[in-house]
């Protein structure tokens, strides 16, 4: 429970420090984003309005500017003496008004409207001055009256034109050198801002980096006092179920030995043998319990880093103790040819999974017709796998790997704790191996399991030279 405490807690550390990183990640990187939309506004601004008008206006401004030069040429007053046409000057008015026209289709700074509103009054004071201008020099042909207008009328007209012009071109010029200015700012300031901001998300990953460090180290230094503190206790445990079991042994052989006493008068009275065979039967199935409790407890316990069994040994050792248990008088058992080979387990451990597979072949086999045990053992790259057959009824539909947990039996009349077929599971677990169940082709269940090879084995597949053949192939007397 304090493990899952701690690693929730070092979980939600993890989160908090990883969001805590990212949002300064994220905001750095939307502060910059900010400047940069600022500058691209400002430069938006120049593209669209300030430079546009300024050019539009200085358009205008020449073209006005052409504008009197051709009428004082049409005047006959202009000192080089060129002469030009009334469709010259229409064409130079209507270009003053184009321009005008593009300049006020564009956006306005603040006071910019302002000051152009005198602008259409100063254009139409100029267009009198040309009519003017226009009639004097087509009724006198000295042309004197017509000088005269162009220098009374025409040309203080298209000065206070141009004037307003110029006024507007310096305006829209100061708000593009502020614009100008202001976007250096925000650069220069888009620049800092991502130095520091870099900075400190760099120092907020650093100093996360540090502390999750230290977090891990405890975390780590956690983990390691509670593997030890669950060493010990398995061990405690394995100590308590080891003395237990042999304080309750004890009791029970030396019941066994004073019930063998009666034996004798109880050839002599049926009642009395009666009561001793339940008696045994009691007995046996307190010891077996026993037993069952004590393996199960030491199944979980940490393997023996160099242990090694030898595979054709162990599998000889489990027949002959199948072939003196009861249980197996009437069974046949037919041993495949076992390779030479060698587990990374103790014999004991070995000699526990295979004989609790046999044991529960034979003990659910007890009621059918066909009682034939198999085992087969086979080399698989760097596992050896173990088969054990048998033509009991089956497991049932549906149980399948649920059969391994504790306690847990199928619909049979045996008598058990459930506890063997999940000692086997804990067993192969602990030791780097697996176990699995599945139907047998011709009925029953094939009940297998693999475990490492030992280490300084050779990696082999297949079957090699048997070191133990087939035994056993016959039936066996009851």
């Amino acid at each position: 429970m304090v493990m899952m405490l701690t690693e929730r807690r070092v979980s939600h550390r993890l989160f908090g420090a990883f969001a805590v990183i990212a949002t300064a990640f994220v905001a750095s990187g939307a502060y910059a984003n900010w400047l940069s939309l600022r500058i691209d506004a400002e430069s938006e601004t120049l593209v669209t309005n300030a430079m546009p008008s300024i050019a539009h206006l200085g358009e205008a401004a020449s073209a006005l500017r052409s504008l009197e030069m051709a009428v004082e040429q049409y005047a006959g007053t202009s000192p080089d003496g060129t002469r030009t046409t009334p469709s010259r000057i229409d064409e130079l008015r209507r270009r003053v008004d184009t321009e005008l026209s593009s300049y006020r289709a564009l956006p306005t700074y603040p006071g910019e409207d302002a000051l152009y509103q005198d602008e259409p009054n100063n254009m139409k004071r100029v267009d009198e001055a040309i009519e003017h201008v226009l009639g004097e020099a087509a009724g006198d042909p000295g042309r004197a009256r017509a000088a005269a207008a162009v220098n009374e009328e025409l040309r203080p007209s298209v000065d206070q034109a141009n004037s307003l012009l110029r006024q507007l071109v310096r305006l829209n010029a100061a708000e593009a050198s502020d614009g100008i200015a202001r976007i250096r700012s925000t650069r220069d300031r888009v620049g800092s801002a991502a130095l520091v901001l870099d900075f400190v998300a760099l120092s907020l990953t650093v100093a996360m980096a540090a502390w999750l460090w230290r977090l891990f180290r405890s975390f780590s230094r956690l983990q390691v006092e509670h593997g030890r503190l669950v060493e010990r206790r398995a061990q405690e445990l394995e100590m308590f179920g080891s003395r237990v079991a042999h304080e309750l042994l004890s009791p029970l052989s030396s019941l066994v030995f004073c019930l063998g006493s009666f034996r004798a008068a109880a050839e002599r009275e049926p009642k009395l043998k009666e009561a001793l065979r339940r008696s045994r039967q009691c007995v046996d199935r307190a010891k077996e319990l026993v037993t069952g409790l004590f393996e199960f407890a030491r199944s979980g316990g940490a393997p023996e880093p160099s242990a090694s069994a030898d595979v054709a040994d162990v599998v000889q050792m489990v027949i002959e103790e199948t072939r003196a248990a009861d249980l197996a008088e009437r069974a046949d058992i037919d041993v495949a040819p076992v390779p030479i080979c060698s587990v990374a387990c103790t014999g004991s451990v070995l000699a526990s999974i295979l004989g609790n597979l046999t044991r529960n072949a034979l003990k659910y086999m007890h009621d059918s017709t066909i009682r034939r045990l198999a085992i087969r053992v086979t080399r698989e790259g760097d596992h050896v796998r173990f088969e054990v057959e048998d033509t009991g009824p089956g497991i049932p539909r549906g149980m399948g790997d649920a059969i391994f947990e504790p306690y847990t039996r199928g619909p049979t009349s045996q008598t058990g704790l459930g506890l063997g077929l999940a000692t086997v599971k804990r067993l192969c677990d602990a030791h780097g191996g697996t176990v699995g169940v599945r139907p047998a082709p011709a009925g029953g269940s094939i009940f297998a399991f693999t475990l490492p090879i030992a280490a300084g084995e050779q990696v082999a597949d297949g079957p090699l030279e048997p070191a133990l053949a087939a035994t056993d192939t016959g039936q066996r007397g009851a």
